[in-house]
């Protein structure tokens, strides 16, 4: 079984290379089941309930969110009626949508989740090696797959050794830059730290870089805008899973910029 996850879809650049390299990358590679990051898909903040629908009509199985999951106001008339979204499961008990969603794929329960980062991230958030026990107590599954939506490199290391050959594939996001650690553990699950960004090359992590780099310069608040020009490039992560022992075997990064 092959697994396809695609680093945070970034606004138009991200939408447009994403449509671009799906159909070459699951043909090329056989991909079975498709994850995607689309916290940044419309407009570089949230995700609205035109381009997560696009998503499923191209075969993507689940998409995941993060810190920005309700940054798009128009993302509450629909999350909490599809099981394919998935917003970090140790938010606050009663924030809205499914921390986690388990996919039955040809008798196979494949169990995708989403825990968010509490270092450098927002306040209010349950630990993440806590939910994550608690969820593999409540859930069963043939296959865990987790996407660890943080700022720390050290945080997601800790994390992706403690449920190692607990929780098969492991892999970062939100950084928005690929990491070049994609590895198999110890004890059996796929890791890699930061997936990476599918969306513009030249911007700063998605948006304009006068506009970013004038915060620094001048503290100037401008408004964050995507930048929807130029070069795009698409990160993702090909992991290869046994059919019979359901250990992950392979992992693979992408990056194709174009």
């Amino acid at each position: 079984m092959v697994i396809l996850i695609v680093g945070d879809v970034f606004s138009k650049l991200g939408r447009e290379s994403f449509e671009r390299n799906l159909k070459r990358i699951r043909e090329q590679h056989k991909v079975n089941f498709i994850i995607v990051n689309g916290e940044n898909t419309s407009h570089g903040r949230g995700l609205n309930e035109k381009h997560f629908k696009w998503f499923l009509s191209l075969g993507v199985h689940v998409v995941t969110l993060g810190n920005h999951s309700y940054h798009n106001k128009a993302i509450l008339e629909f999350i909490e009626s599809t099981p394919n979204l998935v917003r970090p499961y140790n938010f606050p008990e009663k924030a809205p949508g499914r921390g986690y969603t388990t996919i039955n794929y040809n008798g196979l329960k494949i169990t995708v989740f989403q825990m968010i980062g509490t270092v450098f991230m927002g306040e209010g958030n349950a630990s993440p090696f806590e939910k994550t026990e608690e969820l593999l107590k409540q859930v069963p599954s043939d296959l865990y797959i987790c996407d660890f939506h943080a700022e720390a490199t050290s945080e997601k290391v800790a994390y992706a050794h403690y449920f190692d050959g607990r929780v098969q594939i492991i892999f970062g996001t939100h950084t928005h830059v690929p990491t070049a650690d994609a590895r198999l553990l110890p004890k059996g699950s796929a890791y890699i730290t930061d997936v990476g960004m599918t969306g513009p090359l030249d911007g700063i992590i998605g948006m304009k870089k006068e506009i970013i780099i004038n915060r620094y310069l001048h503290q100037t608040k401008d408004v964050f805008t995507p930048e929807n020009d130029g070069k795009s490039r698409f990160n993702a992560i090909l992991v290869e899973v046994d059919d019979k022992t359901l250990c992950p075997i392979h992992i693979k990064s992408i990056q194709a910029i174009e």
